[in-house]
């Protein structure tokens, strides 16, 4: 007899996997099943409204808390209930209550039953230009956007700029809701010319693109938030790719073994991350790549892939016995936790042995550079780009939620940045799932910003090769 998932009140998923989609009862009260990320400039507001819209205070850490502001990635996970009485008015038909609430909560207006119908994760990610790079780590998961734009300031401030870019990567058609942001500190005068702000900026920004709505708010007193959640029930559920195998990757890593803890009492390590697509259950073996890698005096990387199995599901604090793509699912393992500890496995890929990708040192990407709308900037990169992307460069890459860095190895390419194919190697053994483009930051901005700034992106063009249990992979 399986052992009961808690909380008990909730779905004890006991539908056949053949059964399973992404709306699926089972499913959704347990977990969520489309990522919305929050972007924008530093303080307009991303936390407060992921904290508004599930009840959830993404910012724990300790050096979160002293700045005040997010760091790392956050996840908070909302249900969405649809009142079930016909006389609730639109505005008032949908609410949100946290990822562990039973199903058939009543409508806190009139009381009346309600239905399930969505269970969202919600990314909030660091706007500080100080950790561009953890943002473009979640914006490689976000299946939908929710973009902060404080009213008391001009429109658009540099990371509303690059924050923007950054989710249109590779031509991404994912929706974007706008919120304009505490319009309770200004007047009503200030809040139209900052509204004609955005829509000229978006306007110039997203191009071709359909404009997205612009929905006034205050995200500190819950003011119009019912409205950013009816925009949110119209964002299409993605289609996954359920039938394929498993393909999950890592964003964190960790060991929830105490000090003096004895060992029959230990548990294997935590790793925490993204379901691309597929489906994972309790009980399977999975294998993890890169795994461990070695570097030896020759330069040479030999990499170890981990086997072993899942011993638990989690989506927050709920249980499961299988997982689909969505949200931050935490995989507990029979791994050595202190292989985990600490974050240690981030950008691994994890699924089933046999059908991952190769791992790779050294590849090719088509180049595409991004066009900024910092006019400074893009006269900068225009007149740059040879520069920035000559043989020995250094730049970042961000792949599946991943940051690596790497050096460019092509010689004499013509790099124009529409399509042109270069060389580069990574620092670290990686792998890339196929289909996915990298986003390519550069350092090489002079005055214009002494942090990673992001240029453009790439697509791979990358050899198979058979997999092995033990990679020598010369650099």
């Amino acid at each position: 007899m399986s052992q009961e998932l808690q909380p008990a009140y909730l779905s004890q998923q006991s539908a056949s996997i053949q059964e399973l989609h992404e709306s699926h009862p089972d499913i959704i009260s347990r977990q969520a099943t489309i990522n919305i990320g929050t972007i924008g400039h530093v303080a307009h507001g991303k936390s407060s409204l992921t904290r508004a819209l599930t009840s959830v205070d993404t910012v724990k850490f300790s050096d979160e808390k002293v700045n005040n502001i997010t760091i790392k990635l956050g996840y908070a996970n909302a249900k969405i209930f649809e009142c079930r009485n016909s006389e609730c008015t639109s505005e008032q038909r949908y609410f949100t209550s946290k990822s562990d609430t039973r199903d058939d909560v009543p409508c806190p207006k009139c009381e009346h039953p309600s239905t399930l119908i969505r269970h969202i994760s919600i990314i909030d990610c660091p706007g500080h230009d100080d950790y561009m790079t953890t943002m473009l780590s979640g914006a490689a998961l976000m299946d939908a956007t929710m973009l902060l734009i404080a009213a008391d300031q001009p429109c658009p401030q540099s990371q509303t700029v690059e924050h923007l870019q950054a989710i249109t990567i590779g031509q991404n058609q994912n929706p974007i809701i706008v919120a304009q942001n505490k319009i309770d500190l200004v007047n009503e005068t200030q809040a139209r010319q900052n509204y004609s702000q955005i829509q000229s900026f978006l306007g110039a920004a997203l191009q071709n693109k359909a404009a997205p709505s612009i929905i006034p708010i205050s995200a500190a007193r819950n003011l119009n938030i019912e409205h950013i959640i009816n925009e949110i029930v119209k964002i299409p559920v993605p289609k996954r790719s359920l039938d394929k195998p498993p393909r999950f990757v890592s964003i964190r890593s960790f060991d929830t073994n105490r000090s003096g803890q004895s060992i029959d009492q230990m548990q294997g390590g935590i790793i925490g991350g993204t379901l691309i697509e597929g489906i994972l259950k309790v009980g399977d073996i999975i294998e993890i790549r890169p795994g461990i890698i070695e570097t030896t005096k020759e330069k040479t990387h030999k990499c170890y892939p981990l086997t072993t199995k899942i011993i638990s599901l989690k989506a927050e604090g709920n249980d499961l016995k299988y997982a689909l793509p969505g949200g931050l699912i935490a995989i507990g393992t029979m791994l050595d936790p202190a292989l985990t500890k600490s974050d240690k496995m981030i950008g691994q890929v994890l699924g089933y042995p046999g059908t991952l990708p190769d791992i790779i040192t050294k590849f090719k990407i088509k180049f595409y550079l991004l066009i900024n709308k910092d006019q400074e900037v893009q006269t900068f990169l225009s007149e740059e780009l040879g520069k920035l992307t000559k043989c020995g460069s250094e730049i970042l890459i961000t792949v599946s939620g991943c940051n690596v860095s790497a050096i460019i190895t092509s010689e004499d390419a013509i790099v124009t940045g529409n399509g042109s194919e270069i060389e580069i190697q990574v620092s670290k053994p990686i792998c890339i799932p196929d289909g996915v483009s990298i986003a390519i930051s550069s350092k090489g901005l002079g005055h214009l910003s002494k942090n990673w700034r992001l240029i453009g992106y790439g697509i791979p063009v990358v050899q198979k090769r058979e997999p092995k249990q033990q990679e020598n992979i010369e650099e």
